[in-house]
């Protein structure tokens, strides 16, 4: 499999197919400026097996560089922060797949606890543990040691409903956040299971993504199926700091920007990919991007390549391209906290 070049109002873009499978997730290499990660499903994810596909660029195309298929589908996937090779993956039958490029076509690990469908994977990113933090449609999340017990170490319960999305903070250790359909954002401690530290009402509707701002410790964005985008300050959860218009429909993932505090990706049922500069809640998006023909699920900024984004859709491709955007400096604007009010939401201290 072979990508092919178009332009976009967005300048110059590469598409790659990833047929027959239909895409939940795409990632870069963190080590690598040329790799991508895809996780992907035949039949919408509904029925039938899944796919790890890792894509590598030579010049402007990118290849296959290594193909696995599994009995299930498969709904994200992560980079190891301490191995080149290993990645993980979000399986349909509730287990987390670890796999090694060194190793052809089978998964090196089968980390197994979940008892539904898991929603998200990622590797710890402070460096100072390696842990995998999963979370499933069975409500619960999961936290594993891939490196010395290849088990699960912690169960984190509390979600009254499916459980969309568990991140990781990027500056705070063993400090997560994660969003469901129960309509709440809540904040963990990985050193505290099982309950969580502070909860929110976030949105009207079931709570599909968060992630945090890179440069702002305590700045953390969510997204739901109200078609809203929402700015908290983790100090002090009662209210948003900022709400966004966002998209028609269902915000489906959103990604900070590594490269700057101020800039928030997001894509959705509506078919668009959208970049939002948070110092303007107002505004429109700062590029408003539909390339692709069906529901976009995900979406990831490379570490390597300022501006450059990966997005992945149910019609069977994957675009890699830069928005023709002005970028901001990388970190210049800290919010006003907002006002507490005691009608919204609840806050439990840790």
């Amino acid at each position: 499999v072979k990508s092919r070049t178009s332009n976009y109002d967005t300048g110059m873009a590469v598409t790659i197919s990833t047929a027959p499978f239909h895409g939940y997730q795409v990632i870069f290499s963190p080590y690598s400026p040329d790799k991508l990660a895809f996780a992907g499903a035949l039949n919408y994810g509904i029925a039938g097996r899944g796919a790890l596909l890792v894509y590598e660029r030579r010049g402007s195309v990118y290849s296959e560089f290594r193909r696995y298929l599994c009995k299930d589908g498969l709904f994200d996937v992560t980079w190891s922060e301490n191995r080149e090779a290993l990645l993980v993956a979000a399986s349909g039958d509730g287990s987390v797949l670890l796999f090694d490029q060194e190793l052809p076509q089978v998964p090196a690990a089968i980390l197994r606890g979940h008892t539904s469908e898991v929603s998200s994977v990622q590797w710890s990113i402070t460096r100072q543990e390696q842990l995998i933090l999963s979370s499933s449609w069975d409500g619960t999340i999961r936290l594993w040691d891939p490196v010395h017990q290849q088990a699960c170490v912690s169960v984190f319960m509390g979600h009254s409903g499916l459980v969309y999305n568990a991140c990781w903070s990027p500056r705070l250790s063993g400090v997560f956040a994660s969003v469901s359909g129960d309509r709440t954002l809540r904040l963990w401690d990985a050193n505290s299971p099982p309950h969580h530290t502070a909860s929110t009402l976030a949105h009207d509707g079931e709570v599909l993504a968060c992630d945090w701002n890179k440069y702002q410790e305590h700045m953390l964005f969510t997204g739901g199926v109200d078609g809203t985008l929402r700015t908290w300050d983790t100090r002090q959860l009662q209210v948003p700091v900022l709400t966004f218009p966002g998209h028609r429909k269902a915000v489906r993932r959103l990604r900070a920007d590594p490269h700057s505090g101020t800039i928030l990706g997001s894509c959705s049922y509506d078919f668009s990919v959208r970049l939002w500069d948070i110092t303007q809640p107002t505004a429109p998006p700062m590029s408003d991007i539909t390339h692709h023909s069906e529901f976009t699920f995900g979406l990831d900024f490379s570490l390597h390549c300022p501006g450059l984004l990966a997005d992945c859709s149910w019609d069977q491709t994957i675009k890699v391209y830069t928005p023709s955007t002005p970028r901001p400096p990388p970190h210049h604007w800290t919010p006003a906290p907002a006002q507490a009010s005691p009608t919204h939401g609840q806050h439990t201290p840790p």
